[in-house]
């Protein structure tokens, strides 16, 4: 004899052994204990959940020798008839192969005639919504006004896509997606009656991977019962997906931004032969409960997460050191990178670069935290404002910051150390030409590639060349000039006169100097050449302290003259 599948041997019979759908069997039952069946009944819902079974059990209820009842005795002629599928007057049809409107005619044939054993004579049709649009119309008379003798029931997974007319005409019962606990507990008590050993985060893993659905529940039982899994490892390589320590030893490198290690473990699961996009989806959801551990206290955890309590107090303290809005951006990330691993014929590939992209993000802080700090600087500028700029504790802060970020400020201006090693270069200098009439065709070319850049060119008052070919233009002491001073317009002015000259060429951008000029400057207050403004604002202390606050460096500085004068 061959052997029965699971699927089939533990096949509900009676609608209290029917799992999750109590909503359903609860409805039916008070109707045939009242005697208001409805002639046509519409079951809708995911794959696997109970449809054709509860059309069956509903079958024989109205059919039984002892009905109709809402238990049928499974003992008589009849209810073993409709269990087996062997009943002449219960007649299951399958809409995907027999959608036409010649089948439906030959329905329409059949009914008028009455059952040949049975009390009533049951059409079940199975993914009814693959009717084409004639097979509909054709039934829709017989559908409205059937023989007294006759029951439809209809199952589908897209009910969406039958006509209003066929629903307005039917009672409509929507099934459910089982939850993953009662997947579960509907494995062990199987396990328990076939004697059979498996370790709870087992049974949760096959009630996870059947994403809602008893009938591919038990049609993985029955793949690990054949490779002989009895460990929850076991089950995981019975199943070809990863472990929960290899789904954590990857988030851990993302985290740590360690690229070496989470390619590698990409590697020994790829040589393994799990599905690449299996992975992806374990992984999301592994982050998914960890973002929920990370959030909340253990026992809403566990809850949420369907972990023991002793599972998500070890991931809270083996992912403590990262924050909560990391983990949160790694899944937001992950997330929607998933769509380009499900389209992409590389998948091993694109992978690795989601993995590369998830170990490149940046450390995050939390909107309350950002808070706190533009607080704090807010208060800081109120008390220089208050002390009129004098505040000590400020400078010496400054210039701490300033010293861990000697970066900012440069690449906007060549300096004096710069130049004079270009002198010691070349000693020889440039060739002698008109500079004036140069520095106008320049000026008109300039304005033809970058019109806006030709208009900063009117702050020039005086150009000069030094030893080196060095073009020094003295600008006025105003917005143009200290915009030409930025890094990116002068490395664009430098591109510009590249194609204008042919060649390589050096620009030194300076301010004009201003009359009876104090040459006390700096932070220090050392003797030296007056600060410009871009120099002024790069090392105030507010400015400093704001760099120090949140860790950051001036890429550029753009001045807007927005105050108006009294």
């Amino acid at each position: 004899m061959s052997y029965l599948v699971l699927a089939r041997k533990w096949r509900p019979q009676t609608f209290d052994e029917v799992v999750g759908q109590g909503h359903v069997t609860r409805t039916l039952k008070n109707a045939l204990k009242t005697g208001r069946v409805a002639h046509a009944l519409i079951f809708s819902g995911p794959r696997g959940v109970g449809k054709t079974s509860i059309a069956r059990i509903l079958a024989k209820a109205l059919n039984c020798q002892n009905g109709p009842t809402p238990s049928p005795c499974n003992e008589c002629d009849i209810c073993k008839e409709i269990t087996a599928g062997h009943s002449i007057d219960v007649n299951e049809i399958d809409g995907a192969s027999n959608r036409g409107i010649d089948e439906i005619r030959q329905l329409r044939e059949e009914i008028r005639f009455q059952p040949v054993r049975c009390r009533f004579r049951i059409y079940i049709i199975d993914e009814v919504h693959m009717l084409t649009n004639e097979a509909f119309n054709a039934l829709l008379k017989t559908l409205e006004e059937p023989p007294p003798h006759a029951y439809f029931i209809f199952a589908t997974t897209e009910p969406r896509k039958l006509p209003e007319t066929i629903h307005s005409r039917c009672q409509h019962y929507e099934f459910k997606r089982l939850s993953e606990e009662e997947i579960a507990a509907h494995l062990k008590r199987i396990l328990e009656k076939e004697e059979i050993q498996l370790p709870d985060e087992a049974t949760l893993l096959l009630a996870r991977k059947a994403q809602g659905s008893i009938r591919d529940s038990l049609s993985l039982l029955d793949q690990i019962i054949a490779f002989g899994a009895s460990s929850y490892d076991e089950v995981c390589k019975a199943l070809g997906v990863a472990s929960p320590v290899t789904l954590e030893n990857l988030s851990i490198a993302v985290l740590k931004s360690d690229v070496k290690t989470a390619l590698s473990i990409v590697d020994d699961i790829y040589n393994a032969g799990i599905d690449l996009k299996a992975l992806c989806e374990d992984l999301l959801k592994f982050l998914r409960d960890l973002t929920i551990i990370k959030r909340l206290d253990v026992k809403s955890a566990s809850t949420l997460t369907r972990l023991h309590a002793k599972r998500v107090e070890e991931l809270k303290g083996t992912f403590s050191p990262w924050p909560y809005l990391k983990v949160l951006d790694v899944l937001d990330v992950l997330s929607s990178s998933l769509d380009e691993l499900y389209r992409s014929e590389y998948p091993r590939i694109n992978l690795e670069i989601i993995l590369m992209r998830l170990c490149s993000l940046g450390e995050l802080i939390g909107v309350d935290e950002l808070l706190k700090k533009i607080d704090e600087l807010l208060a800081l500028y109120e008390a220089q404002e208050k002390n009129d700029g004098t505040n000590e504790s400020i400078g010496e802060t400054a210039v701490e910051s300033l010293k861990a970020h000697e970066d900012v400020g440069k690449g906007f201006e060549p300096t004096q150390d710069d130049l004079k090693k270009e002198e010691e270069k070349s000693g020889e200098q440039g060739p002698k030409r008109d500079l004036i009439n140069e520095f106008r065709e320049f000026k008109e070319f300039l304005s033809e590639k970058n019109p806006g850049l030709g208009g900063l060119l009117d702050a020039c008052k005086e150009i000069k060349r030094g030893n080196n070919g060095t073009y020094i233009l003295i600008c006025s002491r105003d917005v143009r000039g200290e915009m030409l001073l930025e890094r990116d317009n002068l490395n664009e002015l430098k591109g510009i006169a590249r194609d204008f000259l042919g060649g390589d060429v050096a620009f030194k951008v300076e301010l004009e100097r201003e009359k009876n000029e104090d040459l006390k400057g700096g932070l220090n207050g050392k003797k030296g050449r007056k600060m410009t403004t871009r120099e002024e604002l790069i090392k105030s202390p507010l400015v400093q302290h704001a760099i120090n606050i949140f860790q950051a460096r001036i890429s550029n500085v753009t001045f807007y003259n927005t105050r108006k004068k009294k």
